[in-house]
């Protein structure tokens, strides 16, 4: 299995599928790389994407203290890992800590990223959203994670999701951690929150000088709209999105993964 030793400190598990300009997708809090399969199914006839366990999550390095976690370290290790494979330059699409990671990533190491797409994304962590963390990272801290999931669905999911797909919700459940082979850990998800609560780009987001698009769900309750309109206007020729409708939740990635797949290709086919 291919893993990566990074300068950054961490043995990162990576995959790779498909041909064409290389594509990274950065996921969310928690969340390893297998997330990502309905897009790498949809974006591998056109793209090399690229695929990875975060630091703290899936089969990569978890470190134990909370406090080493950042965006700007997940930024790091982005960047590293394309080193690693020998790719100068990708475009990159990230998704809630995914696109908070992509920030930094794109701020901080300009000359590697082509274009880059901030899904559900926001710039700061105001008293709101730290409050809003809190509430996932409460189950955790008592090791309870059939309850983190539980609660946390309520946040990223759609009422339509958990009203009418029973079984979707279910599998989605046992997916994230009880049938995962490498499941969230307590120090990774820990680390991820302190990540996700010390989030503070909105004065260098204008360094930001790639192609950008950014998108949020009418729905997203985790990160409401109104962060993604305020980071996109701080990046200069940014494009906003606001996908509509019953199952615009913040995993509209998954919820209405067809509608969603196809709007974000079609924005990077577009680039040419």
């Amino acid at each position: 299995m291919p893993f990566a030793s990074l300068p950054t400190g961490i043995d990162m598990y990576y995959e790779v599928a498909g041909a064409g300009d290389p594509l990274l997708l950065i996921m969310g809090t928690a969340a390893d790389h297998s997330t990502w399969a309905g897009q790498v199914a949809a974006y591998r006839d056109d793209y090399t994407v690229i695929t990875y366990d975060a630091r703290g999550t899936g089969q990569t390095t978890r470190p134990s203290d909370p406090t080493t976690y950042s965006m700007r370290v997940l930024g790091d290790d982005a960047a590293a890992l394309l080193d690693h494979l020998g790719i100068e330059r990708a475009h990159v699409s990230g998704l809630s800590l995914g696109s908070a990671t992509a920030q930094e990533l794109t701020i901080n190491h300009p000359s590697k990223v082509a274009s880059v797409q901030l899904h559900c994304t926001w710039g700061y962590s105001d008293e709101w959203f730290i409050r809003m963390i809190d509430t996932n990272e409460l189950p955790v801290l008592h090791e309870d994670y059939a309850m983190y999931i539980r609660t946390a669905l309520l946040w990223v999911a759609s009422p339509h999701f958990i009203n009418e797909r029973p079984d979707d919700v279910a599998a989605f459940e046992q997916g994230f951690i009880f049938e995962n082979p490498h499941p969230p850990s307590r120090d990774g998800m820990l680390g991820h929150f302190h990540a996700d609560k010390t989030h503070d780009t909105l004065d260098r987001l204008h360094r930001i000088r790639v192609p950008t698009l950014i998108t949020s769900g009418e729905v997203d309750w985790q990160v409401p709209t109104r962060y993604g309109l305020e980071v996109q206007r701080r990046i200069p020729g940014s494009t906003m999105h606001v996908f509509t409708g019953p199952a615009s939740s913040h995993i509209a990635f998954y919820e209405m993964a067809d509608e969603w797949n196809a709007f974000t290709l079609g924005w990077l086919k577009r680039l040419g």
